[in-house]
Protein backbone atom coordinates (compact mmCIF):
# COMPACT_ATOMS: atom_id res chain seq x y z
CA UNK A 1 0.00 0.00 0.00
CA UNK A 2 1.47 3.36 -1.04
CA UNK A 3 1.85 6.33 1.31
CA UNK A 4 -1.02 8.29 -0.29
CA UNK A 5 -3.51 5.47 0.28
CA UNK A 6 -2.22 5.00 3.84
CA UNK A 7 -2.73 8.71 4.55
CA UNK A 8 -6.25 8.63 3.10
CA UNK A 9 -7.20 5.54 5.13
CA UNK A 10 -5.74 7.00 8.32
CA UNK A 11 -7.73 10.19 7.81
CA UNK A 12 -10.96 8.20 7.44
CA UNK A 13 -10.16 6.05 10.46
CA UNK A 14 -9.43 9.13 12.58
CA UNK A 15 -12.39 11.27 11.53
CA UNK A 16 -14.97 8.90 10.01
CA UNK A 17 -14.35 5.57 11.80
CA UNK A 18 -16.18 2.68 10.22
CA UNK A 19 -17.43 4.74 7.27
CA UNK A 20 -17.91 2.89 4.01
CA UNK A 21 -17.49 5.10 0.94
CA UNK A 22 -20.48 4.14 -1.17
CA UNK A 23 -23.86 5.41 -2.35
CA UNK A 24 -26.07 6.58 -0.69
CA UNK A 25 -23.49 8.41 1.42
CA UNK A 26 -26.15 10.19 3.48
CA UNK A 27 -27.15 6.95 5.23
CA UNK A 28 -23.55 5.94 6.00
CA UNK A 29 -22.41 9.01 7.94
CA UNK A 30 -23.06 10.01 11.54
CA UNK A 31 -24.53 13.36 10.50
CA UNK A 32 -25.61 14.24 7.00
CA UNK A 33 -27.50 16.53 4.66
CA UNK A 34 -29.33 15.40 1.54
CA UNK A 35 -30.19 18.04 -1.04
CA UNK A 36 -32.72 18.03 -3.87
CA UNK A 37 -31.29 19.47 -7.10
CA UNK A 38 -34.39 19.01 -9.22
CA UNK A 39 -36.62 21.91 -10.21
CA UNK A 40 -39.07 21.92 -13.10
CA UNK A 41 -39.45 19.60 -16.06
CA UNK A 42 -36.66 17.06 -16.47
CA UNK A 43 -34.38 17.23 -19.52
CA UNK A 44 -34.91 20.92 -20.27
CA UNK A 45 -32.21 23.59 -20.32
CA UNK A 46 -33.78 25.36 -17.34
CA UNK A 47 -33.78 22.09 -15.40
CA UNK A 48 -30.05 21.51 -15.94
CA UNK A 49 -29.21 25.14 -15.21
CA UNK A 50 -30.86 24.77 -11.81
CA UNK A 51 -29.19 21.42 -11.08
CA UNK A 52 -25.77 22.87 -11.84
CA UNK A 53 -26.49 26.15 -10.03
CA UNK A 54 -27.56 24.37 -6.85
CA UNK A 55 -24.69 21.88 -6.86
CA UNK A 56 -22.18 24.68 -7.49
CA UNK A 57 -23.59 26.80 -4.66
CA UNK A 58 -23.48 23.90 -2.22
CA UNK A 59 -19.95 22.95 -3.24
CA UNK A 60 -18.71 26.51 -2.80
CA UNK A 61 -20.36 26.67 0.63
CA UNK A 62 -18.59 23.45 1.64
CA UNK A 63 -15.15 24.16 0.13
CA UNK A 64 -12.96 27.24 0.31
CA UNK A 65 -10.35 27.66 -2.43
CA UNK A 66 -7.45 26.83 -0.12
CA UNK A 67 -9.05 23.85 1.64
CA UNK A 68 -7.20 20.54 1.51
CA UNK A 69 -9.07 17.85 -0.35
CA UNK A 70 -8.90 14.15 -1.06
CA UNK A 71 -10.59 13.61 -4.42
CA UNK A 72 -11.74 10.00 -4.80
CA UNK A 73 -12.43 8.60 -8.25
CA UNK A 74 -13.98 5.12 -8.26
CA UNK A 75 -14.78 2.88 -11.19
CA UNK A 76 -15.87 -0.79 -11.35
CA UNK A 77 -12.98 -3.14 -12.07
CA UNK A 78 -13.76 -5.26 -15.12
CA UNK A 79 -11.20 -7.85 -16.17
CA UNK A 80 -7.86 -5.99 -16.40
CA UNK A 81 -9.27 -2.51 -16.95
CA UNK A 82 -7.61 0.27 -14.98
CA UNK A 83 -8.25 3.97 -14.45
CA UNK A 84 -6.62 5.83 -17.32
CA UNK A 85 -4.69 9.03 -16.76
CA UNK A 86 -6.55 10.67 -19.65
CA UNK A 87 -10.03 10.27 -18.14
CA UNK A 88 -12.33 13.29 -17.95
CA UNK A 89 -12.10 13.68 -14.17
CA UNK A 90 -8.30 13.89 -14.15
CA UNK A 91 -8.40 16.44 -16.95
CA UNK A 92 -10.23 18.79 -14.58
CA UNK A 93 -7.26 18.95 -12.18
CA UNK A 94 -4.84 21.79 -12.79
CA UNK A 95 -1.25 20.74 -13.59
CA UNK A 96 -1.84 17.16 -12.51
CA UNK A 97 1.22 14.95 -12.35
CA UNK A 98 0.95 11.16 -12.58
CA UNK A 99 2.93 10.85 -9.37
CA UNK A 100 0.12 12.61 -7.47
CA UNK A 101 -2.33 9.80 -8.13
CA UNK A 102 -2.56 6.96 -5.62
CA UNK A 103 -4.21 3.78 -6.91
CA UNK A 104 -5.85 0.96 -5.02
CA UNK A 105 -8.57 -1.68 -5.37
CA UNK A 106 -11.62 -1.76 -3.09
CA UNK A 107 -13.53 -5.01 -2.73
CA UNK A 108 -17.12 -5.74 -1.70
CA UNK A 109 -18.35 -2.16 -2.17
CA UNK A 110 -21.98 -2.96 -2.98
CA UNK A 111 -22.10 -6.73 -3.01
CA UNK A 112 -19.87 -9.62 -2.10
CA UNK A 113 -17.22 -10.22 -4.73
CA UNK A 114 -17.39 -6.89 -6.54
CA UNK A 115 -14.27 -4.79 -7.02
CA UNK A 116 -13.66 -1.12 -7.77
CA UNK A 117 -10.56 0.65 -8.99
CA UNK A 118 -9.86 3.61 -6.73
CA UNK A 119 -7.74 6.67 -7.39
CA UNK A 120 -7.01 9.09 -4.54
CA UNK A 121 -5.63 12.57 -5.21
CA UNK A 122 -4.48 14.99 -2.53
CA UNK A 123 -5.22 18.54 -3.72
CA UNK A 124 -6.42 21.98 -2.80
CA UNK A 125 -9.85 23.08 -4.01
CA UNK A 126 -8.41 25.78 -6.27
CA UNK A 127 -6.83 23.14 -8.52
CA UNK A 128 -10.15 21.42 -9.22
CA UNK A 129 -12.48 22.50 -12.02
CA UNK A 130 -15.39 21.32 -9.90
CA UNK A 131 -17.99 23.03 -12.09
CA UNK A 132 -17.08 20.80 -15.03
CA UNK A 133 -17.12 17.71 -12.81
CA UNK A 134 -20.51 18.57 -11.32
CA UNK A 135 -21.87 19.27 -14.80
CA UNK A 136 -20.63 15.90 -16.07
CA UNK A 137 -22.31 14.16 -13.13
CA UNK A 138 -25.56 16.02 -13.83
CA UNK A 139 -25.48 14.86 -17.45
CA UNK A 140 -24.71 11.20 -16.70
CA UNK A 141 -28.19 9.84 -17.49
CA UNK A 142 -28.84 12.18 -20.41
CA UNK A 143 -26.91 11.36 -23.57
CA UNK A 144 -25.89 13.12 -25.76
CA UNK A 145 -25.42 15.99 -23.27
CA UNK A 146 -21.76 16.84 -22.71
CA UNK A 147 -19.61 16.75 -20.68
CA UNK A 148 -20.93 13.49 -19.27
CA UNK A 149 -19.79 10.56 -17.18
CA UNK A 150 -21.01 7.27 -18.55
CA UNK A 151 -23.67 5.19 -16.81
CA UNK A 152 -21.97 2.02 -18.06
CA UNK A 153 -18.67 3.20 -16.59
CA UNK A 154 -20.20 3.44 -13.15
CA UNK A 155 -17.93 6.32 -12.17
CA UNK A 156 -18.26 7.75 -8.66
CA UNK A 157 -16.53 10.89 -7.36
CA UNK A 158 -16.23 11.91 -3.72
CA UNK A 159 -14.72 15.15 -2.42
CA UNK A 160 -13.32 14.87 1.11
CA UNK A 161 -12.58 18.24 2.72
CA UNK A 162 -9.88 17.46 5.29
CA UNK A 163 -9.70 21.10 6.38
CA UNK A 164 -13.37 21.12 7.44
CA UNK A 165 -13.96 17.37 7.95
CA UNK A 166 -16.83 16.83 5.58
CA UNK A 167 -17.50 14.65 2.53
CA UNK A 168 -19.43 15.82 -0.54
CA UNK A 169 -20.99 13.41 -3.04
CA UNK A 170 -23.26 14.37 -5.92
CA UNK A 171 -24.78 11.09 -7.11
CA UNK A 172 -26.55 12.36 -10.26
CA UNK A 173 -28.87 15.14 -11.41
CA UNK A 174 -31.34 14.37 -8.64
CA UNK A 175 -29.29 15.26 -5.59
CA UNK A 176 -26.18 15.27 -3.45
CA UNK A 177 -25.11 14.31 0.05
CA UNK A 178 -22.80 16.05 2.52
CA UNK A 179 -21.74 14.25 5.69
CA UNK A 180 -19.58 15.12 8.68
CA UNK A 181 -18.66 13.62 12.07
CA UNK A 182 -19.91 16.80 13.80
CA UNK A 183 -23.31 18.39 13.31
CA UNK A 184 -21.82 21.85 13.96
CA UNK A 185 -19.82 21.60 10.74
CA UNK A 186 -22.99 21.11 8.72
CA UNK A 187 -25.07 23.80 10.43
CA UNK A 188 -23.96 26.79 8.27
CA UNK A 189 -24.73 24.83 5.09
CA UNK A 190 -28.09 23.73 6.44
CA UNK A 191 -28.99 27.22 7.64
CA UNK A 192 -28.35 28.79 4.24
CA UNK A 193 -29.79 26.06 2.03
CA UNK A 194 -32.39 24.27 4.16
CA UNK A 195 -35.09 25.03 1.59
CA UNK A 196 -33.26 22.65 -0.77
CA UNK A 197 -33.28 19.68 1.63
CA UNK A 198 -34.87 16.60 0.06
CA UNK A 199 -38.39 16.45 1.46
CA UNK A 200 -38.36 12.70 2.17
CA UNK A 201 -35.40 13.21 4.56
CA UNK A 202 -36.37 16.64 5.88
CA UNK A 203 -37.82 15.54 9.24
CA UNK A 204 -34.78 13.37 10.00
CA UNK A 205 -32.38 16.21 9.12
CA UNK A 206 -34.31 18.90 11.01
CA UNK A 207 -34.09 16.81 14.20
CA UNK A 208 -30.28 17.06 14.09
CA UNK A 209 -30.43 20.83 14.58
CA UNK A 210 -33.08 20.98 17.29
Amino acid sequence: MNDGIKEYKKYLADHFPGLKIQKPLFFNGKFGLRFDLQVGETDTEDYFKEVISRSKSLFEMAFASTDNVFLLYMKPKWKKRKIRFGNYCFKQIGQLNKDEINYSIVNNVYEKGDAYNLAVLKLTTERINYLNILTAIANTDFPPRQPRFRVVGGEEIYFINTSKNLIFHMYDDRGLDIISPKVEILKPIYSKYKDWILDVNRTQIEKMFQ
